[in-house]
């Protein structure tokens, strides 16, 4: 019987050690998350403070020239957003988009984020639009430069059901240029 309780007590201090080690990693990688959250991007800052302020011209002055359809197109894109979704005010730092299905809009609209051989820094932002529902958004920047430059802008529009992907779908056609 000692023998027994003192396997079972064995056990359960490799159990207790084991439990202490993940607690303290998962503690370690959720402090170096939230300190990347903090980490200060000015190209992006100046980004999303322009959005939240509806300085759209000059938010669109903040992409890399030449990656950009034309000004005038984004400029409008962006305004288009803000007013269908009114969620840029809300627009607060995340560490990853959320698991699961969603619908993305990309301004500018072109085939490549990074054309290859391009760094790039990705920073993602979640918001909750006027009609309640989450809006995610995904900020790169390229990396290369001394003054990093947005390269593009997503929005991403939950779909993880019928009603979300139906308003994912109306919002996309409502926004597009």
């Amino acid at each position: 019987m000692y023998l027994l309780i003192k396997k079972r007590l064995t056990n359960m201090k490799i159990s207790f050690l084991g439990a202490c080690t993940l607690i303290i990693c998962m503690s370690v990688t959720a402090h170096a998350a939230a300190t990347d959250l903090h980490t200060p991007v000015p190209a992006a800052d100046e980004f999303i403070d322009a959005l939240k302020h509806q300085q759209f011209k000059e938010a669109t002055a903040k992409f890399t020239p030449g990656l950009a359809q034309d000004s005038l197109t984004t400029e409008r894109t962006l305004k288009k957003i803000n007013e269908s979704l009114g969620g840029f005010s809300t627009m607060h730092p995340i560490s990853n988009l959320p698991d699961g299905e969603s619908i993305k809009l990309e301004v500018p609209a072109y085939k490549t984020v990074a054309p290859k051989g391009h760094k790039y820094r990705q920073v993602r932002y979640a918001s909750t639009a006027s009609d309640g529902e989450p809006v995610f958004y995904e900020l790169n920047l390229s990396a290369d430069d001394t003054q990093p430059q947005v390269m593009s802008f997503g929005v991403h529009f939950p779909a993880t059901n019928a009603h979300l992907t139906a308003r994912a779908i109306y919002l996309v056609k409502l926004i597009s240029p």
